[in-house]
């Protein structure tokens, strides 16, 4: 990058701060704000599967996400479809533990914390409360296990990919505007059949309004994505991004349900092409479902990056 867009995109960055009122002033997250974001991401690297602009962006209409400045700190303030309001971890580094408690006064706890932050700038202070948030731990793998699915631990997933690989041929595409409508008839499609199995696959309506809002918006975030095509329709399509020097996430993945092995092909095709070079591939958390769990835990995570919730002590 030539240092007039580097001063550029600086830039853009210093307007857009300037843009969050300071607390306990807030306003709703848009478009606009993503040259903020980016700056700090570039700068400091997460391996939280939520810290990027697209999960952001997204989730922000069901989530209510709206921001604040507190101490020169990117502070977003959610308030949940059960009316439930909390603070996500601060962006920036500037008096966090008075950010943080000034973020308590309002949620009564800040979440979604990683451990790096926890180890930074809360361990040893006796004025807050830590809790390890499990149903919100991401799970991650190792990119090589996912693409060559090696070993008896993955003979079943091998088994439904060579089911798919024997009956099916399969067309792989990078995801481009033309493929936006088959997409977001896909994931209607996932919704409606998935539906009955709402217990494994939970909150079906929110996660497809989110999915069509990281569709339509493709241009703008600047994620990667991929579909698969058999007999030229798209049948799977997968969304990520970089989260660090070591590690991708993926937003979403979405296949025909009827189609057996496809959910493997998509995984297996996706980071084979995309993230090639990239050894670790997070891949979000369960929230606490049974199913989701059982899915994620069937590829077999070689960690578990954990989060936590901060609250004040009471005494």
């Amino acid at each position: 990058m030539s240092s007039r867009a580097k001063l550029g995109r600086l830039w853009c960055a210093k307007i857009t701060l300037m843009s969050i009122p300071d607390f306990p002033n807030l306003k709703p997250l848009a478009i606009e704000d993503k040259p903020a974001f980016d700056e700090y991401f570039k700068n400091n690297f997460t391996s939280i599967s939520e810290y990027t602009f697209t999960n952001i962006y997204i989730w922000r209409k069901l989530d209510n996400t709206e921001l604040t400045m507190i101490n020169g700190n990117i502070c977003m303030l959610v308030t949940a479809p059960d009316r439930k309001r909390y603070f996500m971890m601060p962006l920036g580094k500037n008096e966090m533990k008075d950010t943080l408690k000034k973020c308590i006064s309002v949620s009564g706890s800040v979440v979604r914390l990683s451990q790096d932050f926890i180890d930074t700038f809360v361990s040893g202070d006796n004025d807050f409360l830590i809790e390890e948030d499990p149903d919100n731990f991401d799970y991650i793998y190792s990119s090589q296990d996912l693409v060559e699915l090696k070993g008896r631990k993955y003979d079943a997933k091998r088994n439904h990919l060579n089911n798919l690989l024997k009956n099916h041929t399969f067309e792989y595409e990078q995801l481009n505007n033309s493929h936006l409508d088959q997409c977001i008839k896909l994931s209607e499609e996932w919704c409606r059949e998935k539906k009955r199995e709402s217990e494994a696959f939970p909150n079906l309506e929110c996660e497809g309004e989110v999915v069509k809002e990281a569709l339509m918006n493709c241009d703008l975030l600047e994620y990667k994505g991929a579909v698969i095509k058999i007999g030229g329709q798209i049948k799977a399509f997968s969304i990520g991004e970089r989260l660090n020097n070591d590690t991708a996430v993926i937003h979403i993945e979405k296949a025909d349900p009827k189609i057996r092995g496809l959910s493997q092909l998509i995984n297996k095709e996706f980071i084979k092409n995309e993230w090639a070079g990239i050894p670790f591939i997070n891949r979000e958390q369960d929230m606490g479902h049974l199913g989701l769990r059982k899915a994620k835990l069937s590829y077999h995570p070689i960690r578990m990056d954990k989060k936590y919730s901060v609250s004040l002590k009471t005494f």
